[in-house]
């Protein structure tokens, strides 16, 4: 019996032993990954790069305005007698007629068309009274004694841009014709391109 009691004991001890040997493992790991976990980390970065890009085309402006159906200015030759001879006026527009374009660029200005045109002889143009009765011609020019008419389809070159706005100067001179012209307002539109 003794033998059996010391058996025991001995097997208790053992386990014991082991349970303890196991518990201290244990802990021993747990203590070692915590003080690891304590340890101050490196800092970690990730560097790449942003690629920006544009791409700009030629372009121009006329009075600071770009697209289709741009106003280039106005001719306007007041108010006068219906039996008045002639009159003369400038286009105008805000600055008169300024154009700016990219470096490099030198435009084409073309005078294409009016409404009227050639029926108020010799005149290149001609406005149409409000009636639809009368005309009353007039021709632009590019110079103030105005000697140099513009006629349909003609062009002006501009020079190379570097920079600057470019003014085009039209000069516009307006032909009664005495005792012939009804009194009213008289209108037409010109039709202009800038090409590049």
């Amino acid at each position: 019996m003794l033998t059996s009691s010391y058996s025991r004991t001995s097997y208790s001890q053992t386990n014991y032993s082991r349970t303890s040997h196991s518990r201290i493992t244990g802990l021993s790991t747990v203590i070692a990954a915590l003080t690891f976990s304590s340890a101050p980390l490196e800092a970690q970065t990730v560097t790449g790069t942003i690629d920006a890009s544009i791409t700009l085309e030629d372009a121009c402006s006329i009075n600071n305005e770009e697209g289709s159906a741009v106003d280039f200015g106005s001719l306007a030759f007041g108010t006068h007698s219906a039996l008045f001879d002639e009159s003369d006026a400038q286009v105008a527009g805000a600055g008169g007629i300024s154009v700016l374009c990219s470096p490099g660029v030198a435009p084409t200005f073309t005078l294409l068309s009016g409404l009227h045109d050639n029926q108020a002889s010799p005149a290149v143009h001609a406005m149409q009274d409000t009636a639809e009765t009368a005309f009353v011609g007039y021709t632009l020019y590019t110079d103030s004694a105005r000697t140099t008419a513009l006629a349909v389809n003609d062009t002006i070159v501009l020079s190379a841009f570097a920079n600057t706005p470019q003014a085009i100067d039209l000069y516009g001179r307006a032909f009664g014709d005495p005792g012939n012209l009804p009194a009213g307002t008289y209108e037409d539109t010109l039709n202009v391109e800038l090409s590049w």
